[in-house]
């Protein structure tokens, strides 16, 4: 058996360690993890700029999103701003640490979850397997410390952003499933609509509470819950639709313009096969580690607890693979729930080897905690910030010219400066490895700046003289393993090569005191 001390002592390190990673990931990687995470921060960050304003902005979040997410990244980019971060990352580092400790929630949530599950309830007098302790603790460790969740709690994703409340949700549908108590049904169904404000899609989950109100009310003959049901989701669809009604004019207007851009265009996002996310969900569980032998381990009695948040899990999954555009951010909501769901295997393979030296174990901590620091310390599309950060360092660039698609995307909220006057592709050399740009004056080209992803450079495209080499940004090592892995796929990943012209008839310009926001 777990002594209760010792089970809460080991709680609270995992969550003062959860936090720990949290702010650590916060201020160490500044990175984002898609262009959707970063275009939130486009709309709020630098929070000084004169467009930022808390309501009167509605008009620059895009129709097919939510109000809710934009206007909190908005509250964290102006508390930092009104606590005296004037620079952007800054901002953006405090607002990151704000996600971070909100999404502590999770490992309580989940943590409670698992003690109400695998708690004795009343006088039990059956003898208990070891294993049923440790149940609570390890999925409190995987919520904590499994290592995608302190990158991915600290981002600005939707997806991610609704994960809370989507596991609220399940919690309390739980113990409506355990204690049949209305209010839980309630308090349920009003977690998961505050998380389709996040994320519209999970909003396929209510299927699960349906499903089981309809069931439940045909095996007892009571309809009751099922008339509660109803009237609880029209009021709370009623209730989140406000926001677009006060700000936009009409009910739901982002819900169902949302719907209406994806029956349109989401083809051309590309197409994947139904089975796309099944090795996703292998290699984040570490799925195979936890293969085995589970002598005297109670499938039935033990997952029979979990019927909710299988329901909640089997359904997301199963609709967003039939969904012919996939992104594996696009599970990022049911995450902590599948956590939870490996959490019973992860407490027998506990309890049967912690008293003795496991390999399985040694495993699973060394992986997982190589990839935590890869993911939580290395700053994720560094390439292309660092080469912002240098031109808000650097403000005597006022030209920037890119070869070919060498910068897909330039992450423009972490600088606050002068607008750059020019901002263009080129798209070749000349015979001299000259750029081909069109109206260039070598003579006032003092200010002038050109970036040539790595690949080009290896392949013999990049300026010589008088364009000179002054800096390179590199990708993060997790970066660079995945161009190893698939140059063509991820070369917008690679380094960066800025080079600067030299030859001119006046010198480098001086920074200007005047700031503004980049504007491409």
């Amino acid at each position: 058996m777990l002594n209760p001390k010792a089970e809460k002592k080991w709680f609270w390190i995992i969550i003062g360690l959860g936090l720990a990673t949290r702010l650590a990931a916060s201020v160490l990687n500044k990175g984002y993890l898609a262009l959707d995470d970063y275009y939130i921060l486009f709309f709020s960050v630098p929070a000084q700029s004169e467009s930022l304003a808390l309501v009167d902005t509605i008009q620059s979040v895009p129709e097919i999103r939510s109000l809710v997410p934009d206007f909190i990244i908005r509250v964290f980019a102006k508390t930092a701003y009104w606590l005296g971060f004037q620079d952007p990352l800054s901002q953006i580092q405090f607002l990151f640490a704000c996600l971070g400790i909100l999404s502590i929630v999770t490992v309580f949530t989940g943590y409670n979850l698992l003690k109400f599950l695998y708690t004795p309830k009343g006088l039990r007098t059956e003898k208990r397997e070891n294993y049923k302790d440790w149940i609570p603790l390890s999925g409190a460790f995987l919520l904590s410390l499994h290592f995608l969740m302190p990158f991915i709690s600290t981002r600005s994703l939707i997806e991610s952003m609704s994960a809370p409340f989507l596991l609220g949700s399940a919690f309390y549908f739980s113990k409506y499933y355990v204690l049949k108590v209305k209010k839980y049904l309630f308090y349920s169904l009003l977690l998961l609509s505050i998380s389709c404000l996040f994320r519209f899609q999970v909003g396929v989950c209510a299927i699960a509470i349906f499903a089981f109100v309809l069931y439940d009310g045909w095996k007892k003959k009571d309809w009751k819950d099922l008339g509660y049901f109803f009237v609880f989701s029209v009021f709370l669809f009623i209730l989140t639709g406000l926001p677009d009604l006060i700000f936009r004019g009409s009910l739901h207007s982002s819900l169902i313009s949302y719907f209406r851009y994806n029956l349109d265009h989401s083809a051309e996002y590309g197409t994947s096969p139904w089975y796309t996310y099944l090795p996703t969900v292998i290699g984040v569980s570490m799925l195979p580690l936890l293969i085995g032998k589970y002598d005297g381990f109670e499938w039935k009695k033990i997952y029979k607890e979990l019927i909710p948040v299988s329901l909640f899990s089997g359904i997301f999954f199963v609709s967003h693979s039939l969904i012919p555009h996939k992104e594996e951010r696009f599970l990022l909501p049911i995450f902590p729930l599948l956590l939870l769901l490996l959490s019973p295997l992860a407490a027998y393979w506990w309890a049967k080897e912690h008293r003795r030296m496991s390999i399985r174990r040694s495993i699973f901590f060394l992986v997982n905690f190589i990839l935590l620091s890869l993911l939580s310390f290395f700053t994720i599309q560094s390439n292309s910030i660092d080469l912002v950060r240098y031109l808000h360092s650097h403000k005597e660039i006022k030209q920037l010219y890119v070869y070919k698609d060498s910068i897909p995307h330039l992450p423009v909220s972490y600088a606050y400066r002068d607008p750059l006057e020019r901002y263009e592709s080129i798209e070749s050399l000349d015979e001299e490895n000259q750029p081909k740009i069109p109206g260039f004056d070598p003579y006032t080209a003092c200010s002038s700046a050109f970036v040539v992803r790595k690949d080009y450079v290896v392949g013999g495209q990049y300026p010589e003289a008088p364009w000179d080499l002054i800096a390179t940004f590199r990708s993060s090592p997790l970066e660079e393993f995945a161009v190893s892995l698939n140059p063509n796929k991820n070369k917008r990943r690679s380094s960066l090569y800025l080079y600067k012209f030299k030859l001119c008839k006046d010198e480098v310009v001086s920074p200007q005191n005047h700031l503004g926001t980049v504007d491409l």
